[in-house]
């Protein structure tokens, strides 16, 4: 919930642990951790111009079943608001305070700040086939853990095969930005900030999930995989946005069949067909399309891909 890849990525400086750090004593305990930190600007906003964005991500694994991680995400800086220096940049890394609205609109505001939390544990009795897993976010708060409340959630669980049919797999996701708090309406909760306004976003795009700010979604990929390579998908998409943020609500449901096949050793197909069927209205430069009932849109794609062969040596034919 915190990056994903819904937005083209950053030009940054990134620092990212490949290997796990044993720390001496701390191992005991938490075990082994790695760390993520990047650094870079983001594109497309007007209010402020260019600002930027840290991140920085810790995980453990205490045990070979259970591992969790923290992750907080910082949008600071802009033309006309504040500058970007190592000032502003540790002015945000090392606050976790709440700003006051003085502070907010000054040269010294922390920035837009966005933490997360995720754990995955391998369920006991079932560990060979179930996992269970979750990702979590909110807005102004040290972790969702200390406000459940205002957080937004994404729960999964993942069937990696069938007692009596190993290549087929099986993966559930819901998830929810809508919080059970005043906080959460009118689109207002996670994704949104007072300053940055185009906060969560690079070249208008989301850079965090996919379902956005309040709303309540869940997707569900059955696969049979017919090499390691190879497979056929089914999926389902759902997603409803409430009254209160977009006028008459938002409903999507999307269909899809994904194939991907060897056709030889160096041509490979990947072909989809995708059934869209949505409700929500629609408006282009402010005019009302009047597309009123639901809508239905169906979509395919074949992509071939071809892997030349290559060879160091010249001499091999």
């Amino acid at each position: 919930m915190a990056w994903s890849n819904n937005a083209e990525n950053i030009y940054s400086f990134r620092i990212n642990r490949v290997e796990p750090l044993y720390i001496p004593w701390v191992d005991k305990v938490l075990g082994p951790l790695r760390y993520d930190f990047f650094i870079g600007s983001l594109k497309g906003h007007t209010s402020p111009n260019n600002p930027w964005v840290h991140s920085e991500m810790f995980s453990f694994r205490p045990t070979v079943n259970f591992e969790f991680g923290f992750q907080r995400t910082i949008i600071f800086g802009g033309e006309g608001h504040e500058p970007v220096t190592l000032h502003t940049f540790l002015k945000g890394f090392f606050d976790p305070n709440d700003t006051t609205t003085g502070e907010k609109y000054s040269r010294d505001d922390p920035g837009a700040r966005f933490t997360a939390f995720n754990f995955s544990y391998r369920l006991p009795f079932l560990r060979k086939y179930v996992t269970l897993y979750t990702d979590s976010e909110t807005h102004d708060d040290v972790t969702p853990i200390s406000a459940p409340r205002r957080a937004g959630y994404r729960p999964g669980i993942y069937l990696s095969h069938f007692p009596m049919a190993p290549r087929l797999d099986l993966r559930v996701e819901g998830v929810s930005t809508d919080c059970s708090t005043l906080i959460c309406q009118e689109g207002s909760g996670n994704y949104i900030e007072t300053i940055q306004k185009q906060g969560y976003t690079n070249k208008g795009f989301i850079f965090g999930d996919w379902v956005g700010r309040e709303a309540k979604g869940g997707q569900a990929w059955l696969t049979y995989h017919l090499s390691g390579n190879e497979w056929v998908q089914l999926e389902y998409l759902t997603k409803q946005t409430p009254k209160d943020f977009i006028p008459g609500g938002v409903t999507q449901s999307d269909f899809k069949v994904n194939v991907v096949k060897r056709l030889g050793h160096d041509v490979e197909l990947n072909a989809w067909v995708q059934h869209e069927r949505w409700k929500a209205p629609v408006t282009v430069n402010g005019v009302n399309l009047n597309l009123t009932g639901q809508q239905n849109n169906t979509t395919a794609v074949a992509q071939f891909t071809w892997f030349p062969k290559l060879h160091n040596n010249p001499a091999l034919p």
